[in-house]
């Protein structure tokens, strides 16, 4: 059966255990549940789950021993924890954040609220085994990444953006951050836009709509939809699940206690930095040899490389992953009326777009002579449906400046995708995506 992550529940309480996994299935997620801290570190050391979620308490162990356990060893320390707790006390996920767990939730813990903090979760696992995966095809053509990078963590680097009026309390529970402020949601999707940031708090003044209005739009934004985003709001104008819906990393109701809103920023901001590092490491494959040199994006070689070795692996672990096809026939027009320089600019110009609007984990290359491909991984095909067709419409509506051509070139793109399913082989696979493409 394919799903979108796989889910290692580590809790003595069967009852709760079993509660969270009918969660869990029901939002296309897989899960396990183990009772005991020995049987916790062998699952996770031999199955590599996606996630490793945590109840307050475990036989023969604890929450905390067994995430020092886990990132210890070199097979489990790079899986994201996530720890269940019972209690909301600072002390503990004071304790929770210096053992390296990925993030806690505190009661009351809603299906909504446990769907939406695992889900950042889950692409952060992604985007760490898309990595490995392509590592391993990169070294076929004698590239070398290093997988498992790690940054000292460093509290006076984080970069935060506080949205709203009023945010003056909000930097007192800051102390160690390098703070930004802006007044409204409109500003701030300008600077969001033109600067980098660890994370937002956003603290509504005013219309409430327009706060989750940017939520949703940041999580729309292919640079910016992995943004962590605190909420701080009255409960009477946004409770939580409306926030967690909208797109929101955390919540807090205003006012917010200092210590838990510390706390829960550097958890957010660290799994942010991480991110940053995987970003890095996967522009180390990109190097020359594997590159298409007229349009930037990978070589045909390399990507069939790298889709044969992705369909096993999707295949074998059960997971999501699409393809997609975008072709350009204007770039013939453009060559036959002004040229094969010409061409070759308006070609560039549209892999760029195409690559810069998707995710850092998905893989463009071009396929054939105006025809290019891209890899999602974790993405069923509803999902890689939508990325598509907005890419599409962005190009559509773009006017294009090709070198020595005085007028603003407008392209039209086909676009056809498909989702890995059980029995397909990369040949199949390919053949219903570019038969979307032609229907």
């Amino acid at each position: 059966m394919i799903h979108l992550a796989n889910i290692l529940i580590a809790t003595d309480d069967a009852g709760f255990g079993d509660d969270l996994l009918g969660k869990l299935r029901r939002h296309r997620y897989q899960g396990q549940v183990v009772s005991s801290q020995e049987e916790a570190v062998a699952e996770a050391e031999q199955e590599r789950p996606d996630i490793v979620l945590l109840g307050s308490s475990i036989r023969g162990g604890d929450p905390m021993t067994l995430t020092r356990m886990l990132r210890a060893s070199s097979k489990t320390a790079d899986i994201p924890v996530c720890l269940l707790a019972s209690d909301s006390s600072s002390e503990l996920q004071t304790r929770a954040l210096g053992v390296g767990i990925s993030d806690v939730l505190t009661p009351p813990i809603s299906e909504t609220k446990l769907i939406s903090r695992l889900r950042p979760l889950v692409r952060l696992a992604s985007m760490q085994t898309e990595l490995l995966q392509r590592a391993q095809v990169a070294q076929k053509f004698g590239i070398s990444i290093e997988p498992h990078r790690r940054r000292k963590d460093d509290r006076a680097a984080d970069r935060i953006l506080l949205i709203g009026r009023e945010t003056e309390a909000l930097a007192k529970h800051l102390p160690n951050a390098h703070l930004s402020h802006v007044d409204d949601p409109y500003q701030a999707e300008d600077e969001l836009e033109n600067r980098s940031y660890d994370a937002a708090i956003m603290r509504p003044n005013g219309d409430p709509a327009r706060y989750l209005d940017l939520c949703v739009q940041i999580r729309n934004n292919p640079r910016l939809f992995n943004l962590p985003v605190i909420l701080v709001a009255d409960a009477k104008e946004i409770d939580e699940d409306t926030a967690y819906q909208h797109g929101a990393s955390g919540y807090f109701q205003d006012p917010a206690d200092p210590f838990a809103l510390n706390n829960a920023a550097a958890f957010l901001v660290r799994r942010q930095k991480q991110r940053w590092l995987i970003r890095e490491a996967f522009g180390d494959a990109e190097t020359p040899s594997v590159k298409d040199p007229a349009t930037d994006v990978f070589s045909r070689a390399f990507f069939d490389a790298y889709v044969a070795q992705r369909v096993t692996y999707a295949l074998n672990h059960g997971r999501s992953l699409s393809i997609a096809f975008f072709r350009v026939p204007d770039v013939e027009n453009i060559r036959q009326r002004f040229g094969e320089e010409q061409a070759n600019h308006l070609r560039l110009q549209v892999s760029q777009w195409i690559s810069g609007l998707l995710r850092v984990e998905d893989m463009t290359a071009r396929y054939e002579e105006n025809e290019f491909c891209v890899l999602l991984p974790d993405s069923p095909e509803s999902e890689a449906s939508l990325v598509i067709n907005r890419i599409a419409g962005v190009l559509a509506y773009t006017d294009f400046a090709v070198r020595d051509v005085y007028e603003p070139v407008k392209v039209w793109v086909r676009v056809g995708s498909a989702e890995l399913e059980v029995g397909d082989t990369v040949e199949s696979l390919i053949a219903r995506a570019r038969q979307a493409m032609i229907a």
